[in-house]
């Protein structure tokens, strides 16, 4: 079978699609062969060849593309969802859920004021910067927008470059311009470059008067700058699986057919396409749109500090969310800050609202949660990363908490899907 794949590769987010849907193609046991080749956008203007493939999964950038598509009548999976409402089943990043994500971290940080950086006119850009405002208020915090110096279009995502963009100078001036100390979320790494980059040329310093988080979490560009950026881990790779894996769902289900969804996401809700089996009658229910939800913020320098009264308390939190997968003990927190077990308590009661130690057996116990979540390591191994004197310890601490073990706390959360099929 011929897939054509549209996906761009200039990008980390657009090659992780890729690695996710050649990992589906070589997983899938007793399947057909699929044979993936690349398409560039001349190809959709090629009736005759666009016939020649069995199916796509692509990124829908256009009207003409999607159109060519439809002409086919082959099936197609999309991994843009430019339109809410869609002729053809899309796959996209949930939005909603990465501005929660940023507009979580910068509560833990305890910023007072909060912004958005996107690329004006771009869907993903401005629903993530629309989400941010509410997600931000929500936790109390006062917000604000980049509006930008005019609308760009779409096909810009395929031309990004890591240099300075055509705004610099309006970047500047609203940097200039916005109350500090603030944080800072970009709808992408690059987004988060530009910013960076805009900072160093206006003076002013990150982490302490701006923070700033990305999303994609593409390690080139994140380590690449200077602090190393903080991003968004949206997990692009689970993404192209699930897109390859509704790509073989309509294969095997529709005989090629495509259906009109009678509606997009709206009011929370997202129908699915119901395709009938040619062999059986049986109707298949493939999802109209899935929204995929971000893995997790991964913390670098961009955002290593947080809006604190005392000055050195700040410096104690990064050095804890550094270090207490070491096993890091309260003796050792205050020998690094140079002050009293006495005088420490006393400022993270007054500030956190907790002691010191149970500030490490949250942050402890947080981080073992999240392993266990995203990895299959066996819980004596997660108890030894996170500073666990041992498995033992470990799952005692946990039942007491959760009332269960790990393993069984891990199947009930791996029960659900972290993609949102929506009906």
């Amino acid at each position: 079978m011929r897939i054509g794949i549209f996906i761009e590769t200039n990008r980390a987010h657009g090659r992780a699609l890729l690695e996710g849907i050649g990992d589906y193609a070589l997983a899938r046991r007793g399947w057909p062969e699929w044979r993936l080749e690349a398409i560039e956008p001349a190809t959709f203007a090629d009736a005759e060849l666009m016939r020649s493939f069995d199916g796509f999964i692509v990124r829908i950038m256009d009207d003409q593309a999607e159109s060519a598509l439809l002409r086919t009548g082959k099936p197609v999976i999309d991994t843009y969802g430019r339109k809410d409402v869609a002729r053809i089943p899309y796959i996209r990043l949930d939005d909603a859920s990465i501005a929660a994500m940023a507009a979580k971290i910068f509560a833990d940080h305890r910023y007072a004021r909060c912004a958005f950086c996107g690329f004006p006119g771009l869907r993903f850009s401005e629903a993530r910067g629309r989400c941010f405002t509410i997600a931000s208020q929500d936790y109390g915090a006062e917000c604000f927008t980049y509006n930008g110096s005019g609308k760009v279009a779409d096909k810009a995502i395929g031309r990004e470059k890591i240099g300075a963009p055509a705004d610099a100078p309006a970047l500047r001036q609203w940097l200039r311009s916005i109350p500090k100390p603030i944080a800072i979320f970009c709808c992408s790494d690059l987004r988060a470059l530009h910013l960076l980059n805009a900072c160093a040329d206006a003076g002013i310093d990150v982490p302490h008067d701006v923070a700033i988080l990305g999303c994609d979490n593409d390690k080139v560009l994140c380590n690449f700058a200077n602090p190393p950026l903080s991003s968004i881990d949206t997990d692009a790779l689970s993404l192209g699986r699930q897109a390859a894996q509704l790509l073989d769902a309509l294969m095997s289900g529709s005989d090629g057919a495509i259906a009109k969804p009678k509606a997009g996401i709206r009011d929370g809700r997202i129908p699915h396409l119901n395709l009938t089996n040619g062999s059986n009658g049986k109707k298949q229910g493939v999802p109209a749109a899935v929204l995929h939800s971000p893995l997790r913020v991964i913390e670098r320098a961009s955002t290593d500090f947080y809006q604190v009264r005392t000055p050195w308390l700040s410096d104690a939190l990064v050095h804890i969310r550094r270090h207490v997968g070491g096993g890091l003990n309260a003796t050792e927190l205050c020998r690094h800050l140079g002050y009293s077990h006495t005088t420490v308590n006393k400022v993270f009661r007054a500030e956190l609202g907790e002691t010191v130690k149970q500030c490490l057996m949250r942050q402890r116990m947080e981080r073992a949660c999240r392993l266990l979540r995203e990895t299959d390591r066996t819980a004596a191994s997660i108890a030894a990363s996170c500073g666990y004197p041992s498995a033992q310890y470990f799952a005692h601490v946990f039942a007491a908490k959760f009332h269960t073990t790990p393993d069984r706390w891990r199947r009930k959360w791996c029960g659900t899907s972290k993609s949102k099929f929506m009906v």
